[in-house]
């Protein structure tokens, strides 16, 4: 079967029928910061005798009023509050024109958006993610899911966040209401007494009792009571200071929860790379990134069963273009990478590495070995290790393999490797072993080379450069001394450029029984033969020669993350050392608040049997 983009969109859409209640002509008064229509009881009256008289039902009076359902007394004062009934007609109502203008004040934050279609909000001053649930009617857990890299405390001014207006479903919440209960006043009783015995305020008692100035015992007086109930709500119904009080205690559990279930149950990789191919014959570069992508395909078919999670993988063409670029990075469903892998143009990966410092989104810098976002973005994954750190894990591999041995430096002039160079020579006199320099300006003889080496002694050849000039002068007077001198161990250390010169030397290197280091090797066995015959089975073709071959370092890139990200959900200093077919993984943060870099470095050995050995330092 051949690869395949695996992309789930799930859209919820929803009518909720909204239901009108009458609307009520009656005077308003404010208790406790709320409004609340009030009737007064007359001699006699019943229950059902005033609900047609006011327009409601018996069972709104007593969801507000419940101890109506005792008795009634003259006076008695029934409260309705004002939010949950139309205001209609209200010219003689007694309003006043305080609450009155409260009324026709738009409030934006219950701006009715009426279409179900999946749009984005940049949020405003004052907003929050429970405004935003309130306005477009989405739940927390929407927004939550619909933004999945974006926590609960980063729904701040100026973060846009996605979401489908009007997909709330019925939810349970807790919710404050207001009821009002008759009490028989008490002998000593007084308002400040009544009040702090039910959780209310004097205040709110004098409100609900306008014609009491002070308790009387015997009678009877209304009681505002706060009730909190976890109930089945519409988001409508319920205010935002309602949300944000059931939420916060739990709001950042609820995210964590969701982290989890995404990370066991899908993989989101997206790939952003020229692949130019708007262009009809791409240049050469646009083709290895192709190649790049192919390698990932059949890594992506080979191991999507065994992750046990769906694999969305998206793939963009930048064109070469910053405009692309720029363009790509605003579609949303970018913020719900778990990896970006980015190109190597050094404009076009600043602005990937920026997006994903922005956004909390991982991104896999496979190309380029001169960038050093990694140093201050936590987001960056370094895959080339820079040359210090590559060479910090040489040397630590030198100690074990050449502690004991004398060094002889092969000195040809050439700067080309200085860095490199100048770190091995200053650690090997740190350490304190024998050394001395030959200086190479023609072929190098048999005769320098045995006169400056010690029966039972080991030696260990240490070029200044990888010019292959350099190589070839000095190659068959190594090889001579390899043989003649067995009374010697010798070895040379190579570098990461040897292994593009196999074709050539490979033969005389073994026979020297040389050492390589570099940050990639294909040995190319049985695995990468594999390759070869899927890749020529799919793509009907031959993979295009390059050093790193890209159609591997793209397999063995997309077999680590889907790997490391299907048994993990993250890729951080615990997850195990992957060994590729020509690049292997061992990621660790570079330091505190920076990103995280390669550690893998291939140690090559060409062995006088002709093997050719890899260890991963």
């Amino acid at each position: 079967m051949k690869p395949r983009l695996l992309i789930t969109t799930a859209i919820l859409i929803v009518s909720c029928g909204i239901s009108v209640q009458a609307q009520l002509d009656l005077p308003v008064k404010v208790i406790g910061n709320t409004s609340y229509y009030y009737y007064e009881v007359q001699n006699k009256e019943t229950l059902y005798g005033i609900a047609n008289k006011v327009g409601v039902t018996t069972d709104d009076i007593l969801r507000y009023n419940p101890t109506a359902s005792q008795n009634l007394e003259k006076k008695q004062l029934l409260f309705f509050p004002v939010s949950d009934f139309h205001a209609g007609n209200r010219q003689n109502s007694g309003v006043s024109a305080q609450v009155e203008n409260a009324f026709n004040k738009t409030d934006e934050s219950t701006i009715q958006i009426t279409d179900n279609k999946p749009t984005t909000y940049t949020l405003q001053a004052g907003d929050n993610i429970y405004t935003v649930a309130k306005r477009f009617n989405v739940t927390v857990e929407g927004l939550l899911q619909s933004n999945r890299t974006l926590s609960p405390s980063q729904y701040v001014e100026g973060t846009t966040v996605r979401l489908t207006p009007n997909t709330a479903l019925p939810f349970y919440c807790e919710t404050s209401s207001t009821k009002f209960y008759q009490y028989k006043v008490q002998d000593g009783d007084s308002f400040h007494s009544i009040a702090r015995s039910h959780n209310t305020t004097p205040e709110a008692l004098q409100a609900a009792n306008p014609d009491l100035k002070k308790p009387k015992k015997g009678k009877y007086m209304i009681v505002p009571r706060t009730i909190t109930e976890r109930k089945l709500v519409e988001m409508r119904t319920v205010s935002v200071a309602e949300l944000q009080n059931f939420y916060s205690s739990r709001i950042e559990e609820i995210y964590e929860q969701m982290q989890a279930d995404r990370h066991n149950s899908e993989i989101n990789l997206g790939i952003i790379l020229p692949f130019q191919l708007h262009k009809s014959t791409p240049p050469r570069q646009a083709m290895l990134y192709t190649d790049f992508y192919k390698g990932f395909l059949l890594a992506v078919d080979s191991v999507r069963g065994a992750t046990g999670k769906h694999i969305n993988l998206r793939v963009y063409d930048t064109q070469h273009n910053l405009n692309v670029t720029d363009s790509i990075l605003q579609l949303p469903e970018l913020q719900n990478m778990d990896m970006i892998v980015a190109p190597s143009e050094p404009q076009q990966l600043a602005r990937i590495n920026v997006f994903g410092q922005n956004n909390g989104v991982n991104v896999f810098n496979c190309f380029s070995t001169k960038n050093e976002d990694y140093q201050s973005n936590p987001y960056v994954y370094q895959v080339n290790a820079p040359t210090h750190i590559m060479m910090d894990r040489v040397l630590r591999w030198y100690d074990n393999q050449f502690s004991d041995y004398q060094v002889i430096f092969l000195e040809d002039g050439d700067a080309a490797d200085k860095e490199i160079y100048d770190d091995i020579k200053k650690h090997i006199s740190e350490l304190g072993q024998f050394s001395t320099t030959l200086k190479v300006t023609g072929d190098l003889s048999f005769d320098v080379v045995s006169n400056h080496m010690n029966p039972g002694s080991k030696y260990v050849f240490i070029p200044s450069s990888s010019n292959k000039n350099l190589l070839k002068k000095v190659l068959k007077a190594l090889k001579q001394a390899k043989t003649d001198r067995f009374d010697c161990d010798i070895a040379m250390l190579g570098y990461p450029e040897y292994v593009m010169y196999l074709k050539d030397y490979q033969t005389d290197l073994q026979d020297i029984d040389t050492f390589v280091f570099s940050r990639f090797f294909n040995s190319k066995g049985f695995r990468t033969r594999d390759i070869e015959a899927l890749y020529s089975k799919w793509f009907n073709g031959s993979m295009l020669t390059s050093v790193p071959n890209m159609t591997l370092f793209g397999f063995d890139t997309g077999m680590y993350l889907l790997k490391a990200l299907g048994e993990r959900g993250i890729i951080d200093a615990d997850t195990p050392l992957h060994k590729g077919i020509q690049t292997s993984f061992k990621f660790v943060r570079d330091s505190e608040g920076a990103g995280f870099v390669n550690q893998a470095i291939d140690v090559i050995h060409f062995s006088t049997d002709h093997k050719i050995t890899t260890y991963v330092q």
